[in-house]
């Protein structure tokens, strides 16, 4: 299993750090925001420092935020190559409490005058200057009262045109303000663990089949401790259980997870098939089925293989049951991953939904007669969801829907979608 924290998650650990962990921080957020700025992915290492990845998930959740915040405090503007410096301050100030901002606005200064020049360095300490003291976060609060609504949300307007025609005006104010606040870290309990104080209570959810789940409070305590060690527990949103409860993975049966990195799904069905079955694990490339090695380490159930989930290589009718996790454009896990808000686009909306439907065509053949086809997102989009899934069931006839579940994203678990195709006997 999982011997490091996940890259993406839970930044909800607030420590207070000293110059010199803020300096490597700065220095390290800069870096991030400039390839997040050249349209890549934000790519957290295992063991990124915590006050590096508090400030980078902070500045992603409220980007265009900042920048209108930066436009009001520069009646001029901002070049681009002191915007990543004045972010990572800006959300020092606001919103982090490890570094007072006495301390953020120095080591912001200090950089951009050793990097850039003086003259820029003066500039940067007026306006910051401007945003500390008492009443910082209200002064920013009252400047977007003159933004427009999707600034005021935190969301491009892509997604904010898009999600006012799908959700009433209530509901698209909750679900902004969610988005805008740290993510928490959930694990799945797969044993008895002894006393865990960095965990919250056990808690189930209705699609989860008893699966036993905690609120971890301190990562950095799970990671270190022995019960993690030991394969106590594994990291894993509530949400991710819904398409393999529509699964039912049966002990003695042999299931299919052909999208299945990094493996939480995979383990699960793993789990259920147990040592009289067979679980199959695809994924397109070598790359990827690296986090399922360690994440089925200890199950000998397994087999994993690379391959396009559109042409899977396995015979006809060869599974009980096929699991579709699909590539999707993740507005159900945003939370999380804040900084994928900022790609969404129409266009790349569209290429996924016909990548999905290739890859429903494609799996289609391998399940048995009587047989389950489980198709899973973890999208809100309904492009992605259940206009799919119609599609799917106008063109294969041999298939019905089962049943079909849209979870939104809520403080306890994350956005998915699930559909359960039978193919008849």
């Amino acid at each position: 299993m999982e011997t490091k924290p996940p890259p993406e998650g839970n930044d909800s650990s607030r420590p207070h750090i000293g110059p010199s962990v803020a300096r490597q921080s700065l220095e390290r957020t800069v870096a991030l925001l400039r390839l997040l700025d050249e349209g890549q992915p934000l790519r957290l290492e295992a063991d990124e420092a915590a006050p590096t990845r508090n400030v980078v998930l902070e500045i992603c959740r409220r980007r265009n935020q900042l920048e209108w915040y930066l436009g009001q405090l520069a009646d001029k503007g901002v070049k681009p190559r002191l915007r990543r410096h004045l972010c990572w301050a800006l959300a020092e100030i606001l919103w982090l409490d490890g570094l007072s901002p006495e301390v953020a606005v120095n080591l912001c200064v200090e950089a951009v005058k050793q990097q850039f020049s003086p003259r820029e360095a003066g500039f940067v300490n007026a306006l910051l200057r401007r945003t500390t003291g008492p009443g910082a976060r209200e002064r920013f609060a009252e400047s977007l009262e003159k933004a427009p609504p999707h600034v005021r949300l935190g969301l491009p307007e892509s997604l904010w045109r898009r999600w006012r025609k799908q959700f009433s005006a209530r509901q698209l104010d909750e679900l902004a303000a969610l988005l805008l606040q740290p993510s928490v870290l959930h694990v799945r309990q797969r044993q008895a663990a002894g006393d865990c104080p960095f965990l919250g209570p056990v808690f189930t959810v209705p699609w989860g089949n008893g699966a036993e789940f905690r609120l971890c409070h301190d990562p950095a305590a799970l990671f270190a401790s022995a019960a993690w060690q030991a394969g106590a527990f594994y990291v894993q949103d509530p949400a991710t259980l819904l398409a393999c409860s529509l699964v039912a993975a049966r002990p003695g049966e042999t299931v299919a997870d052909l999208c299945a990195a990094p493996g939480g799904k995979a383990l699960a069905l793993a789990e259920a098939v147990g040592p009289a079955g067979r679980l199959v694990a695809l994924d397109r490339s070598f790359r990827r089925l690296r986090p399922l090695v360690r994440n089925l380490a200890g199950q000998g159930n397994c087999l994993l293989a690379a391959g396009d989930a559109a042409r899977p290589p396995f015979r006809p009718g060869s599974f009980a049951a096929v699991l579709l996790d699909v590539p999707c454009s993740n507005t159900g896990v945003i939370r999380k991953n804040p900084d994928v808000r900022w790609r969404f686009s129409e266009t790349d909306l569209a290429a996924l939904a016909a990548l999905q439907g290739r890859i429903l065509a494609g799996a289609a053949p391998l399940v048995r007669p009587g047989g389950r086809l489980v198709y899973s997102t973890c999208s809100i989009e309904p492009e992605e969801n259940g206009d799919n899934v119609a599609a799917f069931l106008a063109g294969h006839p041999e298939f019905s829907l089962a049943e079909q579940r849209q979870l939104l994203p809520t403080a306890e678990h994350d956005g998915a979608f699930a559909a359960l195709l039978v193919r008849q006997g």
